[in-house]
């Protein structure tokens, strides 16, 4: 799958050649990305169009994933998710701003009883968690690609609004959205795999996808999962 780099965030879509006369591009509900030509329009022009439209296609993807979190309403009894296990929610008022785990529920103490407070407290279990978790897994999947990387990535951890995780490979850096900690270990280490492939591949190609395979063959399974969310 072809892909381009706006800003540091790497933009994949799906591309074909149709007999139309001009580039389309689509930006779909799951907010992944079609983009069709003419079969005169060189390659180029296609990649030069889509970084036209890179920061509509990044706008649209925040607002899809803006309209998932609103899903969780943050209310006494919900259900909220850390590393694939469920916990309950229970939110009292607080001085200070802090979270508890107790078994199979979680608490909020929060002074603002705002949905955009609970919001950010969840974010920041999220975070913990996050960076507590991912160090290990990035560990435990390096020596799949011994051969590929000579020195473990530097590994960064933030809330992301548009990818799951990004690598740049001639700077030796492995960007992970902090939000994957709402997901199983499995999950998270799909994402991990697929971004130290982009030590073999700094695309989407076949060969990208091959290399992926070698080392996780049931992949589409963890990425099925995440473009359901």
């Amino acid at each position: 799958m072809p892909s381009v780099l706006y800003h540091n965030e790497i933009i994949e879509y799906s591309f074909s050649r149709k007999q139309v006369k001009n580039i389309n591009l689509r930006i779909r509900a799951d907010g992944s990305v079609s983009v069709s030509a003419p079969r005169s329009v060189p390659f180029s022009a296609v990649e030069n169009f889509v970084l036209s439209n890179a920061a509509k296609i990044l706008s649209a993807r925040r607002s899809i994933l803006a309209n998932e979190n609103k899903k969780i309403r943050f209310e006494n009894g919900d259900p909220v998710c850390i590393l694939g296990r469920t916990y309950f929610l229970t939110v009292f008022p607080a001085e200070k701003d802090h979270y508890t785990i107790d078994g199979n529920n979680i608490l909020f103490y929060l002074s603002d009883l705002s949905y955009e407070r609970k919001a950010a407290i969840y974010d920041r279990v999220l975070s913990d968690v996050a960076k507590r978790v991912f160090p290990q897994i990035v560990k435990d999947c390096l020596p799949l690609f011994s051969q590929q990387i000579s020195a473990p990535p530097l590994l960064k951890i933030r809330k992301m609004k548009s990818q799951w995780g990004n690598c740049r490979a001639q700077k030796n850096i492995v960007t992970l959205n902090s939000r994957l900690a709402a997901y199983n270990r499995e999950i998270i280490r799909f994402v991990v795999c697929h971004e130290l492939c982009h030590f073999i591949r700094q695309d989407h190609s076949k060969a990208f996808y091959a290399a992926l395979s070698s080392v996780l063959p049931n992949w589409k399974e963890y990425d099925a999962v995440l473009k359901n969310k």
